[in-house]
């Protein structure tokens, strides 16, 4: 069983969709434990209700979902559950955590001990993992109850990974979002460390107000960009030792490329990041260009 759970663990649940690893992992606890019913529940927002997300019953080989548990018709289980430990009923007929279930679950799936492993994801408890043995009961292993607790770990384990997919999905979104609207500004826009002033990115439309390619501009010092007689207000905002705010319009000159003078109004904003790192956006907009 320790070979089997180690190769189970080994595939991994890049391969398939959550619904297509929550499947597998049902099916291969039934077969590889020999047991009837393996499911999966997923426990609803204020905890009211179980929802079964998949159950796998062995000798029909056959997957199945729907059934929904409610709080107020098993309030010992739902409490036990709450507690977060493993449900062990050797004989769950008469197990104070189990019995509500006799009359219209345990009978009439001709279910007599049952394991309940409780599913958390980053410490909150998502849901249940179900081993239920069909036909006379008799007592769990002691592996069988660490396979149980295993798989439940796998759960756990596929929840995260497909929580995180679609955060980094977000992520890459919202950073595409960001880059389109970056390269697809009308004004010339430079980004500059806060404490060094040195350019860490700018957008096309920097690249041609300034006459260099942005590869050019990296590394170079934003105050380098101004005038040598610019304004001092322009150079004290560029380099942060001034007061950038956000909207606050500043008009001096820059240089181009071919050494050619532009004149330009500037925004600035100071942007703090995480461990007191800070970054400069620069706003450039020439006068001679239509508002």
């Amino acid at each position: 069983m320790q070979g089997a759970f180690a190769q189970l663990s080994r595939k991994g649940f890049a391969g398939g969709s959550l619904d297509e690893t929550l499947r597998q992992l049902t099916a291969a606890t039934g077969r590889i434990l020999d047991i009837e019913r393996a499911s999966l529940w997923g426990l609803t927002a204020q905890r009211a209700t179980l929802e079964c997300i998949d159950l796998y019953e062995l000798s029909r080989n056959r997957h199945s979902s729907g059934v929904t548990l409610h709080a107020a018709h098993y309030p010992e289980y739902f409490r036990a559950l709450a507690r977060g430990e493993p449900i062990v009923a050797d004989n769950a007929l008469v197990h104070p955590c189990t019995q509500e279930f006799a009359d219209h679950y345990l009978l009439m799936n001709g279910i007599s001990a049952v394991i309940n492993s409780p599913i958390h994801v980053n410490g909150d408890l998502q849901g249940v993992l179900c081993i239920e043995r069909v036909g006379p009961h008799s007592a769990w292993t002691s592996m069988q109850r660490l396979f149980a607790q295993a798989i439940a770990s796998l759960v756990s384990l596929a929840l995260l990974q497909s929580q995180l997919v679609v955060v980094e999905g977000e992520l890459r979104d919202a950073n595409n979002l960001r880059r389109a609207l970056f390269t697809g500004a009308r004004d010339a826009i430079v980004i500059s460390d806060g404490h060094t002033g040195h350019i860490l990115d700018a957008n096309p439309q920097a690249e041609r107000l300034f006459g260099r390619r942005v590869q050019q501009l990296l590394g170079v010092l934003q105050s380098e960009l101004h005038a040598a007689g610019d304004d001092r207000q322009v150079r004290e905002l560029c380099t942060l030792r001034g007061k950038a705010e956000k909207g606050e319009a500043v008009r001096g000159e820059v240089v181009n490329g071919d050494g050619r003078l532009v004149p330009v109004e500037m925004t600035g904003q100071v942007v703090q990041l995480e461990q007191g790192k800070k970054i400069f956006q620069g706003v450039f907009r020439p006068l001679d260009r239509p508002v």
